[in-house]
């Protein structure tokens, strides 16, 4: 489903990946797990086509994106959806619109077939008795949901996430973790989600990808990084 392979970029001669190679398969969950700056959003903006690589290719379905035009970019980017780290809502528009917009923007489906869509996704998020409330009426929490029901009404095959439970409570943190775990095993998603969460990524993760220092520094399942024998690994997680 997704291959990355030898992916290197710089910004201003600073290296911010270098060498990165791995596959997700389709409906699997990878957290890329790291501290901050070290990366992983880059990398997963490299994934939707939003940053391109100095070097190296990333494959989609088999379709190196790396060569697309803008026009093959965005076909492309309508298989996928992405959660911002702070929802990324439009203010002047209620949940209802928001999560609609995508419907409106990229089908053609009537108003009432819309409208069934939307409630769908609010129901599945837990906001179905949200959908007239403004952003400004959210909390994080249910601006994360918003969010992730808008991120997956076109249906995602991929669904991108960076950062979910950035700015929540532990509960709160749990709770959206747990959610984008279950939403993506309902839909089939193949799910990438950046974090410094690492409990909540240890838990619903099917693999861990870990960064340092620009480089992957251990890749494998959740029960395999905890008896990690390298001793990056193991201060990082703790274990």
């Amino acid at each position: 489903m997704i291959k990355v392979q030898g992916v290197c970029k710089s910004f201003a001669g600073e290296h911010v990946l270098e060498d990165i190679t791995f596959d997700i398969a389709s409906g699997e969950i990878v957290v890329l797990l790291g501290s901050s700056g070290v990366g992983k959003t880059v990398l997963l903006k490299h994934l939707i086509g939003l940053i391109a690589p100095d070097q190296g290719r990333v494959l989609i379905d088999g379709v190196d994106i790396t060569s697309l035009s803008e026009e093959g970019l965005l076909r492309v980017r309508k298989s996928m959806g992405y959660l911002f780290q702070e929802g990324a809502l439009y203010d002047f528009m209620d949940v209802f619109d928001n999560v609609a917009f995508p419907l409106r923007e990229h089908t053609s489906l009537s108003g009432p077939a819309i409208a069934d869509k939307v409630r769908e996704v609010l129901k599945l998020v837990g906001l179905q008795d949200a959908d007239r409330k403004f952003p400004a009426q959210l909390s994080g929490g249910m601006k994360k949901r918003a969010g992730l029901a808008r991120a997956i009404v076109l249906g995602a095959k991929i669904l991108l996430c960076d950062e979910p439970t950035s700015g929540l409570d532990p509960i709160r943190s749990r709770d959206i973790s747990d959610l984008i775990r279950c939403v993506a095993k309902k839909i089939g998603s193949t799910t990438v989600i950046t974090s410094h969460d690492i409990d909540n990524s240890l838990r619903i993760a099917d693999r861990l990808i870990l960064l340092n220092e620009s480089r992957i520094v251990a890749v494998g399942t959740p029960q395999a990084m905890r008896v990690h024998q390298e001793g990056f690994v193991r201060e990082f997680l703790r274990v």
